[in-house]
């Protein structure tokens, strides 16, 4: 494209000569997007598209299993437009459902299935106030989200018109050698919590066979629980793969318009017990994978993939799930895991491409199982949902080709607004702390951030190498931003074309090289890409009668590599021995984080550090510069919650590990 020289970014677009050469196409196709995955994958039939526990699902069974769930959700009365709650993890059956549900118009709407709280009556709660605005008919759900917030609620839900409920189990899609590579990770996992790095798939029988029969008496206990629940359901509660079987021969009728609703994920920049929902269209989808293909995200041609971030998320629903299909690649499912057990995953799939979280990948040359590990088969590195340090992405590009592989570290920037990834960062544009160049057909430019009703776009004047401002954003995979008539995502125009705020301070370069500098609204992200709005924290914390202030801040966690929150927090007694104090700590993170409906989990402060006053800058007002640059000083409070990505388990707080730590179960 010929530069035009206005000054303006979404005018001149120089990122576009990166794009040289590049076929980019003039608009997405005008079907579904199952359908367009199907095109894609024609002469692949018989090649493996999903591998989960070692099982392989080749595309022709991918296909077949996503015709099995349109006639499963027809069957039950399931039309155009209709809202399905989706709690389940990572799971070929999860996916199925989502393809049923998308070819017949319908829409998949994803809810994080880990809990909150340990209380299951304020999980339950939190999940009702969602399902009140979102107005799901039908839920999908395994087996332990089912027991531990749906049974609660089941009266409440039958009031609201919620009559059918299906129920998942994560080993529905397992074979026996699938069972098999299930247990050897459940003895491996074990072993790598001990510190105990001699893994093996050579599990002697013996020990298989014991601890297979703990699992399946766990699995019995449980059934038996679940059966007894679903006696006295007020609801129509059916096993998924029993209607699966009863339907083989139900017909369906495929509904194939790109401007149709069919997933509704939850940005993880609105916390509390409604987050914000974001509504994509089988058209956002299309518009999405094939920009990614373009600009380079994903597998190559039969590479496979770590499906590892969740669909309850954007990122992990299109660039880290069905961008691999479209790549004509593999999927590995994973349902569940710890960051400890991510070199575990890398040494026993050997994945061709990694798309994570940079805490994960900042880990990786610590991993004791990957020290002499031939990592050649690793292609493409990429992270998103948080920022890493230019120095840190050396350090790993250098580790991973002392490892034998010649992937660089490569990022984006996205939002579940846009199907997670906007912009790429690779070859001759990955510079330096850049989130890169935007995708083909989207357009970054940057607008006043001072001005909140109208966008006022900033232009490059003569002198300037840089230009300052918020990031404003407009493409095809963009939500149209409604769900039920409301305004979830406002919308601006500007030059004939559509544009939403990402609230992301930074610069832009000549070259069309954008940078991030901060979020407003001093909002920032966890190692695991969740968004911290410190206001949102702040205020619940100093509810509590002891509490006079309370302060939210980033610090960068060593341990785990990564941005993490702390509370600075000033108290109204001042004259508190350290056991006094651990004890409102306590008492905070219990009372008014975990009781809390309007909080979550991943809201608590990994530390706090309780001091007499806050420092205050020349406009007294509070200094958070000057909290955030004080960094860790070594007499914090630790609060350490023990979780997988399904399940909290406890909640450690202590000053001293090797000291008294108490524990919330």
């Amino acid at each position: 494209m010929e530069n035009k020289k206005t000054g303006y970014p979404h005018i001149d677009r120089p990122w576009m000569k990166y794009y040289d050469g590049l076929y980019v196409p003039f608009g997405e196709p005008t079907v579904g997007m199952v359908d367009l995955l199907k095109e894609r994958n024609k002469w692949r039939k018989s090649k493996v598209a999903v591998e989960y526990y070692g099982k392989k699902i080749s595309y022709d069974e991918l296909w077949d299993r996503a015709n099995n769930a349109s006639k499963v959700l027809s069957n039950l009365g399931v039309k155009q437009g209709d809202i399905i709650l989706s709690m389940v993890p990572n799971i070929p059956e999860e996916r199925d459902i989502w393809f049923g549900a998308s070819q017949i118009g319908a829409i998949t709407d994803y809810i994080d299935p880990r809990p909150d709280s340990m209380d299951p009556i304020t999980n339950s709660r939190k999940l009702l106030e969602i399902i009140k605005y979102e107005k799901p008919k039908y839920i999908v759900a395994v087996d332990m989200c089912y027991l531990g917030m749906i049974k609660p609620i089941e009266n409440e839900l039958k009031e609201m018109g919620i009559n059918d409920v299906i129920i998942i189990n994560a080993s529905d899609s397992m074979d026996e050698r699938a069972y098999l590579s299930y247990v050897t990770d459940v003895i491996n996992y074990d072993k790598l919590k001990q510190g105990n790095f001699d893994i093996s798939d050579n599990i002697p029988v013996d020990i298989l066979k014991s601890v297979s029969a703990k699992l399946m008496g766990d699995v019995q206990k449980q059934q038996e629980v679940l059966n007894a629940a679903i006696s006295t359901s007020p609801l129509n509660v059916y096993n998924y793969m029993d209607l699966v079987k009863e339907c083989q021969n139900s017909r369906f009728e495929i509904v194939s318009d790109p401007d149709l609703i069919n997933y509704i994920g939850h940005t993880s920049g609105t916390s509390g017990a409604r987050p914000k929902p974001i509504a994509l269209s089988n058209g956002n989808a299309n518009a999405s994978v094939i920009q990614c293909q373009i600009a380079g995200v994903g597998p190559n041609e039969g590479g496979t993939s770590l499906h590892i971030l969740p669909g309850f998320a954007p990122f992990g629903r299109y660039n880290n799930d069905i961008q691999s299909f479209y790549n004509r690649g593999i999927n590995i499912d994973v349902p569940a895991f710890v960051i400890s057990e991510f070199g575990y995953l890398i040494k026993k799939y050997k994945p061709s491409a990694i798309m994570t979280p940079p805490a994960f990948l900042t880990a990786l040359p610590e991993y004791e199982l990957l020290k002499n590990e031939d990592l050649s088969y690793i292609q493409r590195v990429v992270y998103g949902g948080d920022a890493m340090t230019y120095e840190d992405e050396e350090r790993i590009s250098e580790w991973l080709r002392e490892h034998g592989s010649n992937a660089e570290v490569e990022k984006g920037h996205g939002m579940s607004e846009f199907c997670g990834c906007g912009t790429y960062a690779k070859d001759d544009y990955n510079k330096p702390n850049t989130i890169g160049i935007p995708a083909p057909k989207t357009i970054y430019t940057m607008v006043d951030p001072e001005i909140e009703d109208r966008l006022v776009p900033l232009r490059f004047e003569d002198g300037m190498d840089v230009l300052r401002g918020e990031i404003a954003v407009s493409a095809n995979h963009v939500t149209n931003g409604l769900l039920h008539g409301d305004v979830i995502v406002p919308h601006y125009e500007m030059d004939g074309n559509s544009y939403i705020r990402t609230k992301d301070i930074g610069y832009m370069d000549k070259d069309g090289c954008f940078f991030i500098d901060e979020r407003k609204g001093r909002s920032f992200a966890r190692i695991d890409g969740f968004k911290i709005k410190p206001s949102e924290i702040e205020k619940p914390i100093e509810e509590n009668e002891n509490v006079r202030y309370a302060r939210i801040v980033p610090y960068y966690d060593k341990d785990i590599r990564g941005q993490m929150p702390i509370c600075h927090l000033v108290l109204e007694n001042n004259d508190l021995n350290e056991e006094e104090q651990i004890a409102i700590i306590e008492d905070i993170v219990y009372n008014n984080i975990i009781g809390n409906p309007n909080m979550n989990s991943r809201q608590i402060p990994s530390k706090f550090k309780i001091r007499e006053s806050l420092p205050l800058n020349k406009g007294n007002k509070v200094d958070f510069k000057a909290l955030e640059a004080e960094g860790l000083t070594g007499d914090e409070i630790s609060v350490v919650v023990n979780e997988t990505n399904v399940a909290v388990e406890s909640i450690d707080i202590f000053k001293d590990k090797k000291g008294k730590v108490r524990k919330i179960k």
